[in-house]
């Protein structure tokens, strides 16, 4: 036993003389426990249930031949008991620094890091198959599937539970957990530095329950709170007006109350918790100062489902008023108390469409709790942006202003004392608050940062920020916002190849062969076993809210809004909407509609969804004189035809779906003939818009085979706006140069690239061509007759409400 003992000091003594080494702890077992032990200290537990021995055999006198040493763990996560004798253990193994938190002192600083590995052992497992889940050998160590290898070796040896698959890929698929052994990540910079508030905030910590079967003195030296969510940092030097380096950290702790996936997880419940709630923070370090600001997103905290996922489905409210305004009220109570006031309650929930029952039931809600703690906004996003013009958010910011100087945010001074602090929150949503409540609260934290660094010097109250300053912060919420999406949706936001560099260029590419009948229906599958892992791993009911397939009829009326909806956000009303399609990108297999194309007079819009409509990801805005050719014929050996559009930007290949669009109704597409006629009159339609604008004589080319690509030339660009701080640009050959936009602050202007000719898409572009008007006016008259898409005067969507709101303590804007 001298031996071990020694290696055990030996460890001890190099653990404590490495510098920027994660402190590590021992595994052992002997014939009755399995032992933890770091820097001395041990504990045991039972090898029969994993509970902690009280009365343990010291290391020192057993025998060496006793105790088997297996590896070195970073912490114990906790324990999850999957049957009465199933018991196991979980222990980060591998981790890697993300950021860091200043301590209580100045020059202190405290690692976060990020979990890369997690392993759960079977308490009653032997010590060979211990060593071989803490360290894999070369012969079995994989990226992915490390535990389905041990499962299948050792299947002989012990049964593994099947929800512990799931629950290892929670922890290890999405590197999105996070812990401080100095410093609690679950709780804000304000609480920390309040001394009185340290304690761990139950909602943040994701392992809270796997710990409860141990009292805190027994494993508080061996584990620490676990938070999923965002962590990311970057480090500027300042060096306009002052010399210094600013220390820049997002972090989004997301919620265990409520967690699960999109389409399982949707508005409030009993309890008053609601789905996909993340508060981030971000944390300013400079001078030896620490600066914070907390925001939240949640979702609309009333009772409402979704019938089915495809194709933009209806929302349902499932309770009424009355039955909801407890629970709702409830709900606002509990983020007054724990953020103090006032609320700030901030909706870009559309008010018309789809989503205006939801918009309405949210504001007479809010008047009828008759708050004077909270003030809520109404800002249909999508209509003030309409044409992609996202510095009209200025309109939504300047409405705010006064209450964010209210609000104000957290100062820790060099001495670690609070010189200030943030009363109240920002509480943003808009349906799953995600992309247009990123893009919101990024737009938030830019003006909050810009007051922050001009307190502390930064700059001038006269003087434009740092350009650095801004990009860092649009790409930090950028990637912020694809983390928060992946968590809860599956899919991010916005793709890393993208630019973010505030003006968004049109960029990127889709990858060939991505079936979306496969993504949509595994999506779903891997729904619901992640829901399973995020239950047992919080406590939450196995029961919950399940999303119904669509039937034809629901799923053709879908359809039509999915394309409805799309014109409304990206066509500027100046523009006359010719017809809309909804369409597939023949680079995929499956039948399942991807792309919406939309015909103007002017422009040709390509839109590509996710399966559910719920989110874009590619927009490609395409001047019809920059249109080539366009062909139709078979893309092979089957007779289904194809369009084919050449364009300066690239190449686009459709296939029609089994639905049409004529006079704003979905018609169900009964035979391949039927199919063909279809997509051939999409290309006509498409062709004679080209004439029109240039005066030219061009036909669709009948081709005899069509040949797919490798890639499809989709560019990832407006995706869902997680990351959109600016307008979006398009394209053209024929267009003059245009200074890019400022940021929505209006407080800087970045660079105009170099050898680009760029428009800016702002609501206000000419529906009217240069030439060719007259000769294609008799051609598209015809069509505009035929046009199913009319226009529609806007109404007052609030209006039964008005009389309520002017007699409401409740501060309501509606914008």
């Amino acid at each position: 036993m001298t031996h071990k003992t020694e290696a055990i000091c030996t460890n001890k003594r190099r653990s404590q003389n490495s510098e920027n080494k994660q402190t590590k702890m021992l595994v052992y077992t002997t014939p009755n426990a399995l032992i933890l032990e770091e820097r001395g200290k041990r504990v045991h537990f039972d090898r029969k249930n994993g509970e902690i021995l009280k009365n343990s055999d010291s290391l020192a006198v057993l025998n060496e031949e006793s105790v088997n040493l297996c590896g070195e763990v970073e912490f114990l996560v906790g324990k999850i008991t999957f049957e009465p004798d199933q018991n196991y253990l979980f222990f980060v193994v591998e981790s890697s620094v993300a950021a860091n938190y200043r301590g209580v002192s100045a020059t202190e600083k405290h690692e976060i890091r990020r979990i890369e590995r997690v392993i759960g052992i079977n308490i009653k497992s032997d010590s060979t198959t211990i060593k071989s889940q803490i360290s894999p050998g070369s012969g079995t160590k994989l990226k992915q599937g490390t535990e389905k290898l041990m499962k299948f070796f050792s299947a002989n040896k012990e049964a593994r539970p099947a929800l512990l698959e799931d629950v290892l890929k929670l922890f290890n698929d999405s590197k999105d957990f996070y812990f401080c052994r100095e410093r609690d990540v679950t709780i804000s910079s304000q609480k920390f530095f309040g001394k009185s508030e340290r304690s761990s905030e139950d909602s943040f910590f994701w392992n809270k329950r796997m710990l409860s079967g141990f009292s805190p003195a027994q494993v508080s030296k061996f584990s620490c709170p676990v938070m999923q969510g965002y962590v990311a940092t970057s480090q500027l030097e300042i060096t306009d007006q002052i010399n210094a380096f600013l220390t820049i950290t997002i972090i989004s702790r997301r919620s265990t109350l409520r967690a699960g996936a999109r389409y399982l997880r949707r508005g409030i419940d009993d309890s008053s918790n609601v789905a996909n709630f993340v508060e981030t923070e971000l944390v300013l370090n400079i001078f030896e100062h620490e600066l914070s600001f907390v925001q939240c997103r949640g979702s609309i905290p009333v009772f409402w489902s979704q019938r089915g996922f495809k194709y933009r489905p209806p929302l349902i409210i499932n309770r009424s008023l009355e039955d909801t305004q407890e629970v709702f009220q409830e709900h606002f109570r509990r983020l007054k108390a724990h953020y103090d006031t006032p609320l700030v309650a901030v909706s870009l929930v559309d008010q018309r469409g789809r989503e205006l029952a939801l918009a309405t039931r949210f504001l007479e809600h809010c008047v009828k709790a008759n708050d004077p703690d909270v003030t809520f906004f109404s800002f249909d996003l999508h209509q003030h942006c309409r044409g992609l013009n996202f510095q009209k958010l200025q309109t939504l910011l300047s409405s705010m202003e006064d209450t964010l100087k209210t609000i104000g945010f957290c100062w820790v001074d060099k001495t670690g004392e609070v010189v200030q602090r943030q009363k109240g929150v920002v509480r943003t949503n808009c349906i799953d608050c995600l992309d247009r409540t990123n893009l919101v609260q990024g737009q938030i934290s830019l003006a909050i940062v810009l007051q922050q660094a001009q307190r502390l010097g930064i700059f001038g109250p006269l003087c434009e920020p740092p350009e650095v300053l801004v990009q860092t912060l649009q790409t930090m919420w950028a990637d912020n916002g694809d983390v928060i999406s992946t968590q809860y949706a599956g899919t991010a936001a916005l793709k890393g190849d993208v630019t973010r560099n505030g003006e968004r260029k049109l960029m990127g590419v889709m990858k060939d062969g991505y079936n979306s009948a496969s993504r949509y229906y595994l999506t779903h599958t891997r729904d619901a076993q992640r829901q399973k892992a995020i239950n047992i791993v919080t406590g939450q009911s196995e029961v919950g809210e399940s999303a119904e397939e669509e039937s034809e009829k629901e799923e053709e009326e879908n359809i039509s809004r999915m394309v409805t909806e799309t014109i409304q956000f990206l066509v500027p009303t100046q523009q006359t909407v010719i017809a809309g399609w909804g369409l597939i990108n023949a680079c995929q297999s499956s039948d399942e509609i991807d792309t919406v194309v939309i015909l103007t007079r002017s422009n040709l819009y390509i839109v590509t969804y996710e399966i559910d409509g719920e989110k874009m990801t590619d927009v490609q805005i395409v001047a019809l004189n920059d249109i080539d050719t366009v062909q139709v014929g078979p893309s092979g050996s089957h007779n289904r035809q194809c369009a084919r559009v050449e364009t300066l930007e690239g190449v686009f290949i459709w296939r029609p779906s089994t639905v049409r669009l004529f006079n704003n109704a979905a018609i169900r597409l009964k035979s391949v003939d039927e199919a063909n006629e279809y997509i051939a009159s999409v290309a006509e339609q498409i062709q004679v818009g080209r004439n029109m604008l240039t005066g030219a004589e061009g036909a669709v080319m009948q081709v005899s085979k069509i040949a797919i690509p490798q890639m499809s030339v989709h560019r990832k660009s407006m995706a869902a706006m997680g990351a959109l701080f600016g307008k979006i640009k398009r394209v053209g050959k024929n267009v003059s140069p245009a200074t890019l936009s400022k940021s929505a602050s209006s407080s800087s202007t970045a660079a105009q690239p170099p050898q680009e000719k760029l428009v800016e898409i702002d609501g206000n572009e000419s529906d009217t061509s240069e030439k060719g008007g007259e000769k294609g006016d008799h051609l598209m008259s015809k069509i505009l007759k035929m046009s199913q898409f009319k226009a529609e005067a806007p109404s007052e969507p609030f209006a039964s409400l008005l009389p309520s709101i002017t007699e409401c303590q409740t501060k309501i804007s509606l914008l």
